[in-house]
């Protein structure tokens, strides 16, 4: 061996032997828990995401039974958002909308009935704010035929009734409990995404949206394949001018001020304890008797079963992209990971912040990496404490008699519906508000629950994911133009979220005159809920004899066909 070469490799075994030490010596871990970390990178890009959104003097009260925005503030939906979500959560949970609100069932029927025109006999179509529509006696599915609001039609007590819980829209895991080397690979990653293959979900709308939808006539494929043909036309034959949206004779979808939703995610409480989540008794879930498949694989068999209440978004129109907000139980695994969590209104910050910092930012757990030349990585998986709660909201809370009850444990077998003033609601935290693509540096905002939108929490963004929410020709009936991912992985390989700005290119062609190839649905997935009006073959839409399907009892659910179509997206 030459001279040189000996020196080389004794060079080289030197700094190897060396690296532990100066990792070690450059205090690349903390040298104590809970120590501030020293080069690490990721609270630098935490940073760029950790501003408060809400103003400084950004107040709000309760009186009469109503919340009060109090001055100087006049738009807080975009000067205070956060205040403005808890604002939300507070006048929702009082209006108990699992109770009254309509769900995507009740919403989008499975074999609807068009709407009624002159002359067309009453038994063979749907008209909005009747009583007596076609399917309406039905007690197991009165939303078969016709779109269906469950507060304008049942007493207080009969409102009072056992939801179904569809499937999520998303694809299942079914190996996922079998596999123990796939369950331990999520643990390791992404720890939510496991509950969020194994929840049930639940959307709700609020009067205004539901009454939008029916009036529209959106609650069927035909009805969307019209607007989108009258947008098509308007495009080449009255540029620039725009053609008004009429009644019924939509050229966009644009839903009032006052629509709501509320995408609300209930986990069995058997598979709960199954994976190790407890019910403490200082912070627990909301309950509540909900009838859910009985597997992973959608299956149609029904089943009651006491729901976990894990988390759920609420999103607003009060700004023309609508205000977005997501709430986690305090004690979700991993609740603030990836992106951190940030409420610069309800909840103080459980961190260690300084006088001097502010403390709305909840920042991810991370560890070192532990190797030779070490970083400082995500540290998935842990609980997160929850924070002071502020004087504002607490009487806010007390304003509306929400949470406010003592706790007490229900009778056996009862059939469990939650009330605005059970103490569990005060266990559930802000995890962040979005109204803008970006912030004001162009950086793109993300927004993402850690169950919801577990596997793609890091690139999660609601605005820009919903901003891809569209119609084609076919309505939603056909292959969209647009899915809920893009073709991008994480690591462990599942599909992740568009974030930033939307791009003109995923709804116009640039040919002239442009061509419209996705219309936006404002911002809504619902769509793909609808289902075709079967004595009006459309594209996408083939003609088959109009025979009712016989729904067995209380088995309302989502079509199958249309089912397969939300998979697809995922």
């Amino acid at each position: 061996m030459s001279r040189q070469n000996l020196a080389l490799q004794m060079a080289i075994a030197v700094i190897g032997l060396a690296l532990p030490t100066i990792c070690l010596a450059q205090a690349v871990c903390p040298p104590t828990p809970g120590a501030q970390p020293v080069n690490n990178r990721i609270k630098y890009t935490m940073y760029l995401g950790s501003k408060p959104l809400d103003a400084a003097n950004c107040a709000m009260e309760v009186r009469d039974g109503q919340v009060r925005v109090l001055p100087p503030t006049s738009n807080p939906a975009m000067s205070c958002p956060d205040m403005f979500a808890w604002k939300i959560y507070a006048e929702v949970i009082k209006q108990e909308f699992w109770k009254a609100w309509a769900s995507d069932p009740d919403t989008w029927p499975s074999e609807p009935l068009p709407l009624c025109r002159p002359g067309t006999p009453p038994a063979q179509c749907c008209t909005p704010g009747a009583a007596t529509n076609p399917g309406y006696d039905n007690p197991d599915y009165p939303a078969q035929n016709c779109p269906y609001f469950p507060g304008a039609h049942l007493t207080a007590e009969q409102v009072v009734q056992m939801r179904i819980g569809q499937p999520p829209s998303k694809a299942h895991i079914g190996t996922l409990a079998a596999s123990p080397e796939l369950r331990a690979r999520i643990l390791a990653t992404d720890p939510g995404r496991k509950v969020r293959q194994s929840m049930a979900e639940l959307v709700f709308r609020n009067r205004p949206m539901f009454d939008f939808v029916f009036v529209n006539d959106l609650y069927n494929q035909q009805g969307l394949q019209r607007v989108f043909k009258r947008n098509s036309d308007a495009i080449r034959n009255g540029a620039p001018y725009r053609l008004k949206s009429l009644p019924n004779a939509l050229t966009e979808i644009d839903f009032p001020a006052d629509a709501l939703m509320i995408k609300s995610n209930w986990l069995n409480e058997a598979r709960a304890k199954e994976f190790g989540m407890t019910d403490d008794p200082q912070n627990p879930y909301i309950k509540m008797t909900i009838k859910t498949a009985v597997d992973d694989n959608d299956a149609p068999i029904f089943e009651p079963g006491v729901h976990w209440l894990v988390g759920f978004h609420v999103s607003s129109k009060d700004t023309p992209n609508w205000v977005w907000a997501t709430f986690e139980h305090v004690n979700n695994a991993g609740r603030c990971d990836f992106t951190g969590c940030s409420d610069s209104y309800g909840y103080s910050s459980p961190d260690n912040v300084s006088a001097e910092q502010e403390t709305n930012f909840t920042t991810p757990h991370v560890k070192c990496d532990d190797l030779l030349l070490a970083s400082w990585v995500f540290d998935p998986g842990k609980r997160y404490a929850g924070g002071a709660r502020s004087p504002g909201l607490a009487n806010v809370f007390r304003g509306l008699n929400i949470g406010t009850a003592t706790p007490g444990a229900a009778p056996a077998g009862a059939v469990l519906i939650p009330s605005a003033s059970d103490p569990a609601w005060l266990s559930y935290r802000l995890k962040g508000t979005q109204t803008q693509f970006t912030d004001s540096t162009g950086f793109a905002t993300r927004l993402g629950n850690s169950v919801t939108e577990g596997g793609f929490v890091s690139t999660s963004s609601c605005i820009t994911c919903h901003a891809r929410a569209g119609l084609t020709s076919a309505g939603t009936a056909g292959p969209l133009g647009l899915g809920v991912f893009i073709n991008e992985l994480s690591e462990a390989g599942y599909l992740q979220s568009s974030m930033g700005v939307p791009s003109p290119g995923w709804y116009h062609g640039s040919a002239q005159p442009p061509a419209l190839k996705v219309l936006q649905s404002d911002f809504v997935w619902g769509f793909l809920a609808a289902s075709c009006i079967k004595s009006q073959p459309t594209e996408g839409c083939p003609a088959t004899p109009a025979i009712m399907l016989s729904v067995p009892s209380g088995q309302r659910m989502i079509p199958p066909s249309v089912r397969r179509r939300i998979r697809e997206l995922q």
